[in-house]
């Protein structure tokens, strides 16, 4: 009984200085990775809506999706960038951003963070499925087709979950778009 007393009081210093090690490395380490975040954050708008300044728009109800609505001011027009977050994508939530100029044209689209699968959903990072959507109308029901047209993106083939996912999430911004003016 005395050896194992011993060997449990031994375990429980090597799992409590392990512990400690882990929450210091974590507390030392958490500032750098939340600043490189809001710098690829800020990198990532300047993409899909390039301007001066972002500032956080304030909005009484939007829709859960609608992570954050960013204001952006710059001398080539103003405009809005929603950083959305969209349930059901086949691999999970899809996060995005999508820029809008003041005409409700999509400016720019870049993806966040997502588990959609190689060679289908995660063509979503590729330029012609992101080149696709500029231009796109958000003031009537945004779909997805084989080609651009006013209020139509292009869809991924062999990933309409995916694709779908992404339009939804283009829809709840269409539905709030007009609040933000």
């Amino acid at each position: 009984m005395n050896n194992s007393i011993k060997l449990g009081l031994k375990l429980l210093l090597i799992t409590s200085v392990t512990a400690l090690a882990l929450a210091l490395t974590n507390m030392l380490t958490a500032p750098v990775i939340e600043a490189k975040a809001q710098e690829q954050l800020q990198e990532s708008l300047g993409v899909v809506f390039p301007a001066d300044t972002y500032e956080e728009a304030e909005l009484a109800n939007k829709p859960d999706t609608i992570v954050e609505v960013y204001k952006a001011t710059g001398s080539n027009g103003d405009g809005y960038v929603f950083q959305i977050l969209s349930p059901g994508g086949y691999g999970g939530d899809i996060e995005f951003l999508l820029g809008v100029d003041s005409e409700h044209n999509i400016t720019g689209f870049a993806p966040l963070n997502h588990a959609e699968s190689a060679g289908f959903g995660k063509n979503m990072e590729e330029d012609f499925f992101k080149e696709g959507m500029i231009g796109v109308n958000m003031d009537g029901e945004v779909t997805a087709g084989e080609t651009t047209e006013e209020n139509q993106i292009v869809g991924i083939t062999g990933a309409t979950i995916s694709t779908g996912t992404i339009v939804r999430g283009i829809n709840d911004a269409a539905s709030i778009i007009g609040e933000l003016e």
